[in-house]
């Protein structure tokens, strides 16, 4: 699939998505929050590629959750948040205070990223890809900057009708849109990892997940923590990519110690 020309969003929308976020309190680790809920299990996914130490960078931040997750789980990485938005970065000290760790928070386009060839473990976005009518560009940023061996990362909301996502289909002004300022390419994993693989950077691992019922977020924290555990049995299949609301891929640039890739997960 070739990517299609469409303007960019207008970023003042996630300024204020980030501004909102400064003026709340932070919630930890343990928090019962919708977000932390998703975020254990992206990191269940990819907890045992993790390196044991080094630099680990979360490209496009925005409040850094997931970085900070994955330096409770890595104490000894080097957790630098990068995003080009000053209202994101003020969020980044709250989050690491927040989840007890140190977090370098630094100005940076996901497309011109602030690293040296080859100088990182581990890269990561969560929510971010979807964003670019072509990602390609932040790929190969994302590679660049990796160590050969180093492991990729992300998470990727597209554009799509799961069942989770009934209400946001609803509000599409046209098919690109998912809100105003926010644009969602439909691009799936097999887009990804065939973009990865040319830029020297194999693919582990890629799997839908996110079967959730649309009152999922209403639910009492417990609940809802118990509900997204259970639906986790789905991921990874028929039904996931399906009605799943977002996919996971893993990766390691090539030049490394040699892995299993494996694709069955991939979709389209």
């Amino acid at each position: 699939m070739t990517p299609t020309a469409t303007p960019v969003p207008d970023p003042d929308f996630w300024d204020s998505v980030w501004q909102r976020a400064a003026a709340a309190p932070a919630p930890g680790p343990d928090a019962g929050t919708l977000e932390n809920d998703i975020d254990r299990g992206k990191l269940r996914f990819l907890r045992r590629r993790l390196p044991a130490a080094g630099v680990a960078v979360e490209v496009g931040c925005g409040s850094a959750r997931l970085l900070a997750r994955v330096g409770r789980a890595v104490p000894a990485l080097r957790l630098v948040a990068v995003d080009p938005s000053p209202a994101a970065l003020a969020v980044v000290p709250h989050t690491a205070a927040a989840f007890g760790v140190v977090v370098e928070a630094r100005y940076g386009r996901a497309e011109a990223l602030p690293f040296a060839d080859g100088s990182v473990e581990l890269v990561l976005s969560g929510g971010l890809l979807e964003h670019f009518p072509d990602p390609t560009p932040v790929l190969a940023e994302m590679v660049r900057v990796l160590k050969p061996g180093g492991v990729f990362y992300a998470d990727v909301v597209p554009r799509k009708v799961s069942w989770y996502r009934r209400r946001e289909a609803a509000r599409m002004r046209r098919s690109e849109w998912m809100a105003d300022g926010v644009y969602e390419s439909a691009y799936g994993p097999n887009f990804y990892a065939d973009a990865l693989a040319r830029l020297g950077c194999a693919t582990l691992a890629a799997r839908w997940c996110g079967v959730y019922p649309p009152f999922t977020g209403l639910l009492p924290g417990r609940f809802r923590s118990i509900l997204i555990r259970a639906a986790g049995v789905l991921d990874g299949t028929a039904i996931a990519a399906r009605g799943g609301w977002y996919f996971m891929l893993v990766g390691r640039k090539t030049g490394g110690s040699p892995e299993r890739t494996t694709h069955g997960d991939t979709g389209r």
